[in-house]
């Protein structure tokens, strides 16, 4: 079942990935992502963050640490 949201479009999800996860462990932050470079100056634009929200709703949340940002 294909899903539209703001974001993007997500496609079918059927497991979470290595790529998938580290978005997720990101909080689906682009910022100082590896592929925030790859998109930068083209007309199209990640996904990924839509596919985490579609992979969360269905598959439910991953068994991963998230990262923890410490504020001084």
């Amino acid at each position: 079942m294909l899903r539209s949201r703001d974001m993007g479009r997500a496609v079918a999800v059927r497991r979470w990935t290595n790529t998938a996860l580290e978005c997720y462990k990101r909080g689906c932050v682009c910022d100082g992502c590896f592929y925030a470079d790859f998109f930068n100056g083209s007309s199209q634009k990640c996904q990924m963050k839509a596919s985490v929200l579609e992979l969360v709703r269905v598959l439910g949340k991953p068994d991963v640490e998230l990262q923890q940002l410490l504020s001084e």
